[in-house]
């Protein structure tokens, strides 16, 4: 079993509104707005960390379409995004956005493989 799971999922959307009328009809998930520009898409259980207690389930969002160019995307846990992303740049990829925190949850960051396709790591925060 791979340790590189995709844990997150993320979609363009222009009006919040109809995309929670949209997803939250036909699957049935929550759906809540975290600030003004990122809706939460919840289609598995949660802990108070927000963290999936279903196994094999992946919870995802909805952020402020700004072009047609953008499309949905996903994410990858890591142990380590610095050493992901030299991994990246070794194979050809580059590096869209560098890590950066989200919150005291983890850390995020974006690359591009070979083909143009934007890609997501997350990080989970190290306990103190």
């Amino acid at each position: 079993m791979s340790k590189h799971k995709v844990v997150h999922f993320e979609i363009p959307a222009t009006d919040f509104k109809k995309a929670k009328d949209f997803y939250g009809k036909i699957f049935d998930w929550k759906l809540d707005m975290w600030g003004d520009g990122y809706m939460m898409a919840m289609t598995t259980a949660v802990d108070k960390k927000q963290m999936i207690t279903e196994k094999g389930g992946i919870n995802g969002g909805f952020y402020k379409r700004k072009s047609k160019s953008q499309q949905p995307s996903f994410v990858i846990e890591t142990d380590s995004i610095d050493k992901t992303l030299e991994k990246v740049k070794k194979a050809g990829g580059k590096v869209k956005n560098p890590k950066s925190p989200v919150g005291d949850m983890g850390f995020m960051a974006e690359f591009m493989d070979p083909d143009g396709n934007q890609i997501s790591l997350w990080e989970v925060a190290k306990k103190k």
